[in-house]
């Protein structure tokens, strides 16, 4: 859903344009059909400028024109013309394999789509007016990337699914990029930011192998608030101001509280210490990390046994896993449907008549 209103809004802000003759005449309130079922003009019209925008965000500096562009290989006027109809045909796709499976909202769904669309739809209402997309449309739209996920849902769910992703898979993905770690980083630089030299280096270093090897059966909460305190200090040191140790009670503390989730390429650590990191068995035995600004001693824990973080991140791995497949699935749905266009609206909406407002 928020994805869907992301898009929304990026497509609000960026339209500037006007279509000649936006208001709707009766024989052109609809494009025509698809699968046999009338499609407004309005949802069309919010495809075929949507398309119109990323096109047009494609021109370089020595193109004169949005019609200059290729995408492709097709002109500008042909891929805006042809995109629109796919999107507008995966949308009845989507539609037709939500009733097909017996999927549906319930009452509570229902009023929070549509108070959302309607919500999204005030913020951008000139805009989208402007281009002949009304508020039961855009409804639609919203409705439609919920119903997606639906299907999505439907078809891979572990448990539940038509084609299950299977938990031995799901496992697989989360040894291999995700990885739950205690961690306490000594650095190698001063309270200034500068590199530390000689026996100062000597000793942060020293202090790093010392709690690799206490780190084997003490408390690593108590090492990573020593590792603090000492820090605190030498910052006090620095500004001349009043050192207090903060004391540490694992009491305090409920259980993983010092445990960290990474994701492989995430930055969340620097990239030389989340190789070793990946690098490491995940067997809950301390390691050292050397860097050239910091010695890291880790810890690396199954991720397996922490169902709570296997069962947050399940929903994310089955799309990662699945995503690519599911948008084939959707575009073969998509391109078994046929259009009977409405002729005059196929003139009226043509990519050429959408005017850019100066």
């Amino acid at each position: 859903m928020k994805k869907t209103l992301r898009k929304i809004a990026a497509f609000s802000a960026a339209c500037v344009m006007t279509l000649s003759l936006t208001a709707c005449g009766e024989d052109t309130a609809t494009i025509g059909k698809i699968g046999g079922e009338d499609i407004p003009a309005g949802i069309y019209l919010y495809h075929a400028t949507s398309v119109y925008t990323q096109t047009a965000m494609k021109k370089t500096e020595e193109q004169e024109s949005v019609w200059d562009v290729t995408v492709d290989d097709k002109t500008a006027e042909q891929y805006i013309a042809d995109e629109t109809l796919m999107r507008v045909k995966k949308l009845v796709a989507i539609e037709k394999k939500f009733d097909e499976l017996g999927l549906s909202f319930t009452e509570k769904e229902k009023e929070y789509y549509k108070t959302s669309a309607e919500r999204a739809y005030a913020q951008s209402e000139d805009e989208l007016s402007k281009n002949g997309i009304g508020l039961d449309s855009f409804t639609r739209i919203v409705e439609n990337d919920a119903k997606y996920n639906a299907i999505f849902d439907a078809y891979y769910d572990s448990e539940t699914g038509i084609e299950p992703v299977k938990t031995s898979e799901i496992n697989k993905y989360m040894k291999d990029n995700v990885a739950r770690i205690e961690i306490i980083e000594v650095s190698l630089k001063d309270a200034e930011g500068n590199l530390l030299k000689g026996a100062d280096k000597e000793k942060a270093i020293n202090r790093a192998k010392s709690y690799l090897k206490r780190a084997e059966d003490e408390d690593f909460g108590a090492l990573v608030y020593e590792e603090y305190n000492i820090l605190l200090k030498a910052d006090a040191e620095s500004t001349g101001t009043e050192f207090t140790e903060v004391k540490y009670n694992p009491e305090e503390f409920k259980e993983y509280y010092f445990e960290q989730i990474i994701e492989k390429n995430s930055g969340t650590v620097p990239l030389a210490v989340e190789e070793e990191i990946f690098a490491h068995s995940a067997d809950g035995k301390p390691f050292m990390v050397e860097g050239s600004e910091s010695y890291c001693v880790v810890k690396r824990y199954n991720i397996l046994e922490r169902e709570d973080i296997m069962e947050t991140y399940k929903p994310s791995i089955i799309k990662i896993l699945k995503g690519e497949e599911f948008k084939e699935l959707e575009t073969k749905w998509a391109e078994e449907l046929d259009i009977e266009w409405n002729e005059k609206a196929k003139e009226k909406y043509a990519p050429k008549k959408l005017k850019v407002a100066e």
